[in-house]
């Protein structure tokens, strides 16, 4: 087993003398969702009838706060960088019942502030996304989008915060939007480097998985997602899209047996086509299929605990991860979409969630590291 370490930094400086207050912390980060965190200290009514860190100015409003984590004979790994959004004091007639809790986001919550109305002509989503992440002073790590929204055609128009703005366009494109540190990120799903340590369960000395649950949805799989428009440029022409799995080229199979694989000769695959949906000519209908098709095709899903210090290793969202020790059918690379790390006096754990497009496992997997 590893020692683990939890390290806090309030305005940039070390918070040594919370540690002694700290009955947990907790650190959320989902791949839909801002990353949080929740400090949860003990109040403590000294001598001269204050209490310890109520008063703190450390703990005010956007404050800024770094969370990380150490195992044994390795460097710190970040876990989330932001800033303080909620102060909650709890006073109990049991002085020893009295908490402070204080709760955050990560730095997406600078883009998520203020509601605009503006038009971006002649411009790609990727390019948005690119001038937006600069004016917070992020570093714009940005998935080329190609296609350009012609102001002759159509002219791109935001109605909300510059995070909800770039979270749909990321969605249309089939890309993931999210601030981590210092970067800002309008990307693919990060689907082709190497898998994190392996997780197992059930393997002797090698288990390090407390518990994991899976689950199979046969009917989450789109086998075709259709989608028809009347033609911008001469009103008349029918411009149709139909993606379907022989059209893949964005989302590798993490599986042997694909989504589409799984119904029987008796099934009749499911369709979808969409409606409402509003788009500027071919490619950008073809996008928005494509992504969507990609989205229905995760499957299988799962959430477990780890005990971090059996791990030894920090967990994180948006990568991959091979599991072991779960059957033929289950074994093998995951996405994983969230993780809550969570810090007590009784040790470090990590809940997580992972989601999977395909089972039985490819061959391309190494079980042994």
């Amino acid at each position: 087993m590893e020692s683990e370490y939890l390290i806090v930094n309030l305005a940039n400086q070390p918070a040594d003398d919370f540690y002694a207050c700290l009955a947990a912390v907790e650190v959320f980060l989902d791949e839909t969702k801002a990353g949080g965190f929740k400090l949860s200290l003990v109040l403590w009514r000294q001598a001269d009838g204050t209490w310890l860190h109520l008063d703190d100015k450390r703990l005010s409003a956007f404050t800024e706060v770094t969370i990380s984590a150490r195992f044994e004979n390795q460097a710190d790994e970040e876990l989330i960088s932001g800033y303080i959004t909620q102060v909650n004091p709890h006073f109990d007639v049991d002085p020893n019942g009295c908490t402070l809790e204080i709760t955050g986001m990560d730095k997406s919550v600078l883009l998520d502030r203020v509601e605009k109305l503006q038009a971006w002509p002649n411009q790609k989503d990727s390019d948005i996304a690119t001038q937006i992440f600069s004016q917070y002073g992020l570093t714009p790590q940005v998935t080329d989008t190609q296609v350009i929204h012609d102001e002759a055609v159509s002219t791109i128009i935001q109605r909300e915060t510059d995070m909800q703005f770039l979270t749909r366009l990321a969605r249309r494109n089939g890309l993931e939007c999210f601030v981590e540190g210092d970067n800002g990120y309008f990307q693919l799903p990060n689907m082709n480097s190497p898998p994190q340590p392996i997780l197992a369960a059930h393997f002797e000395e090698q288990t390090n998985l407390d518990q994991i649950t899976l689950e199979m949805n046969a009917l989450r799989p789109v086998p075709g997602v259709g989608l028809f428009q009347v033609n911008l440029f001469d009103g008349k022409q029918v411009l149709k899209v139909e993606t379907t799995a022989a059209q893949r080229n964005q989302q590798p199979a993490l599986g042997k047996t694909e989504p589409q694989q799984l119904a029987t000769a008796d099934v009749e695959p499911s369709q979808l086509y969409l409606s409402r949906e509003v788009t500027t000519g071919q490619p950008e209908m073809e996008a928005l299929c494509q992504s969507l098709f990609h989205q229905a095709e995760w499957f299988v899903t799962g959430e477990g605990i780890i005990s971090a210090n059996r791990y030894g290793h920090v967990l994180k969202p948006r990568q991959l991860v091979t599991i072991k020790g779960i059957g033929e059918t289950y074994s093998g690379v995951y996405y994983v979409t969230a993780v809550t790390h969570t810090f007590t006096p009784a040790g470090y754990t990590q809940t997580f969630r992972v989601k999977r497009n395909g089972i039985y496992a490819t061959g391309k997997e190494n079980f042994s590291e």
